[in-house]
């Protein structure tokens, strides 16, 4: 990693840094040299230090970009030292600017073709070192995305995420800390960084050892965005007015308000005010259309947003602090544009456990609230959709009603962001629709193809995930010909856990195609023996997901022996007892893990997308023995 490099010609220098920059920050990087206290859009009070403008003839971009990685910092609770050791980090690889990557290095690895696309994004500089980019050169793919890489709030979130788990950090010197994380070629460049690192803490005011400074009021950033913890429902303070009329009485309520209201103009973006799964009611006339709750689990924190004109969610949906849920409409028992909110700390219903939201909010803003995952855990997010092949929907083809199999796989890309999937398997997943992924997508998912055709696929994020090894198994397909599906074995590059994927697509019986009954029996037979040689010999999770083209009798047949769980439930208490309704689209996993959830995506997919659900589970592997942290 390093910062040389050209500063490219017809470059963005637009202080592109100055975008990501909080409210507080913001203030105190642009007024320079103003003295005295200056007030915040949080309506709060912060520092305005003359030094900042003049540390080593930094430039107002620069500034900014410092500023980033300091209130990242303080956002995720990193101590002072581990801010010191980001700035200088930062400093030394890119002197605090954003670097593209030309590709011209003649050093690039080959999964990192391609990454002179990052050309085509915000940037002040260009660099050729290796598959380096952004302010902290991170290397991609393996590091994150090309637009996360190129943000500075992404890619120093990532930065401290990666410091916080070396061991003894806070005790090592700045500079063998920043090497421990960057793995530079030159592990003792950071030592002449730490100076202007102290002088940017100095000038921001950032003085305290664990952020107890009166110029920070991170409660005020947090409610700027901070995924994972308590953020407002409206993010604009500008935007709002808070009413205050929790607990109020009115003609239009038959006992005191439940909640409190935010008037805001129709069409403001409703946000999540922390993480969890998404319930949708329908059934909730004085809401509106919908009543959207965002829960953290039975029995647990959840909140209410209402009167709502517009859904950017669906029931079951897992989202963040911040993601847009919707927008501020005037439906149900409403006397005009304005969001009702409620908070119930118990997950209890209308008038059970509702707090003054108002109170709550200033109380808890910048908290973590997402049921933690236990430290010697791995979560995995896995998926399998059948995406409905490129020639059903060509000229000709036998579903004249969807759209091209290039605009559904921009569907399929945005289930795939939403739900934050790790790994999917794809079914009839044509050449077309491959190119269509890999040239959207690419920067963020590698595809493994069997050397047969892409029709079985499995694709996975880049920034979490590295291939160790890919392998087919050849099934009876139909009128029993051998086709081939996919095995990847994946490292999680956070933990270093592996885990082996399966994807498979067996036979159906048709009117065209009839009697492929053995065959899909002949499938999953060798599809459970291939598991479980998996499970044996190496000791692997294992996930085996596809369209098995079964309902009832692939879930008693995988789920015999003991080996697998489905992620949509079942038992074999007393006989083979399926979940109820099941698909013939499943998911299953080797019993070492433990399902924590299991969605059957069909609203805004089947009729348009695909003629398949989007299924999608979470699973926890409680054996994985590091101590990394999981989503």
């Amino acid at each position: 990693m390093s910062r040389k490099g050209p500063l490219a010609a017809g470059a963005l220098v637009i202080g592109v840094g100055i975008l990501f920059v909080p409210a507080v920050l913001m203030v105190m990087v642009l007024i320079g040299g103003r003295s005295g206290p200056t007030t915040t859009g949080c309506g709060t009070t912060a520092a305005a230090p003359d030094e900042v403008e003049s540390v080593e003839g930094l430039r107002p971009e620069q500034l900014a970009t410092a500023a980033t990685i300091v209130s990242v910092g303080a956002q995720m609770g990193v101590p002072r030292q581990g801010v010191l050791i980001a700035l200088a980090t930062a400093h030394q690889e890119s002197g605090l600017r954003i670097y593209a990557n030309d590709g011209r290095g003649d050093d690039l690895k080959p999964d990192q073709q391609g990454i002179e696309r990052s050309l085509q994004l915000p940037h002040e500089a260009v660099g050729t070192d290796h598959g380096s980019l952004g302010v902290f050169q991170q290397q991609w793919p393996w590091w994150g995305s090309m637009r996360e890489l190129m943000d500075p709030a992404t890619s120093a979130r990532k930065f401290y995420e990666r410091l916080l788990q070396v061991p003894n950090w806070q005790d090592m010197p700045v500079t063998d800390a920043a090497q421990a994380v960057q793995r530079s070629a030159y592990p003792d460049a950071y030592a002449d960084d730490e100076v202007l690192a102290e002088d940017l803490l100095d000038g921001f005011g950032v003085q305290d050892a664990m952020w107890t400074g009166a110029s920070y009021d991170t409660g005020c950033i947090q409610l700027a965005g901070s995924p994972g913890s308590v953020v407002a429902p409206i993010g604009n303070p500008s935007a709002f007015t808070d009413l205050h009329n929790f607990g109020a009485q009115g003609g239009r309520w038959s006992r005191g308000h439940t909640g409190t209201d935010f008037s805001a103009a129709c069409g403001t973006p409703v946000r999540a005010a922390h993480g969890g799964t998404v319930i949708v009611k329908t059934d909730e006339a004085w809401s509106g259309r919908w009543l959207v709750q965002v829960s953290t689990g039975p029995g647990r924190l959840t909140t209410w947003y209402a009167h709502m004109q517009s859904l950017n969610v669906v029931d079951g949906q897992p989202v963040r602090a911040g993601d847009q849920l919707g927008e501020v409409g005037d439906l149900g028992n409403s006397t005009g544009c304005h969001l009702h909110f409620e908070v119930h700390p118990r997950g209890g219903s209308i008038y059970e456990d509702s707090i003054d939201p108002s109170a709550w909010l200033r109380t808890h803003a910048g908290d973590q609230v997402e049921p933690p995952v236990s430290s010697h855990t791995t979560s995995y997010v896995v998926a399998s959709f059948n995406v409905l092949g490129h020639s059903h929907t060509a000229p000709g083809g036998n579903k004249p009603g969807y759209a091209p199999s290039h605009q559904r796989i921009r569907g399929a890309i945005a289930l795939l962001e939403a739900y934050d999937v790790d790994v999917v398997g794809l079914q009839e997943f044509q050449h077309p629709q491959r190119r269509a992924l890999l040239a959207r997508a690419g920067d963020r998912y590698a595809v493994y193809s069997p050397p047969d055709g892409p029709a079985n696929s499995i694709a996975w994020r880049r920034d979490r995930w590295a291939l160790v090894s890919a392998d087919v198994l050849t099934v009876p397909y139909f009128n029993g010909k051998p086709t081939q599906m996919p095995i990847v074995r994946l490292r999680n590059l956070v933990t270093g856990q592996d885990a082996s994927f399966l994807n498979v697509h067996n036979p159906a019986s048709t009117r065209w195609h009839p009697g492929n009954e053995r065959f899909r029996d002949q499938a999953a037979r060798r599809e459970l023996a291939t598991a479980n040689a998996i499970i044996e010999h190496y000791e692997l999770p294992v996930f085996l997901m596809g369209d098995f083209n079964e309902r009832e009798e692939a879930f008693c047949t995988l789920t015999a022996q003991g080996t697998l769980a489905a992620s949509a439930g079942g038992s074999h208490a007393g006989g083979c007892n399926p979940p109820r309704n099941p698909g013939i689209d499943w998911i299953f996993g080797s019993t070492r893990t433990t399902w924590v959830g299991h969605l059957a995506v069909r609203r805004g997919v089947h009729g348009s997308i695909s003629d398949h659900p989007f299924v999608v589970a979470r699973a926890i592997d409680v054996s994985a023995a590091s101590g990394g942290p999981t989503r």
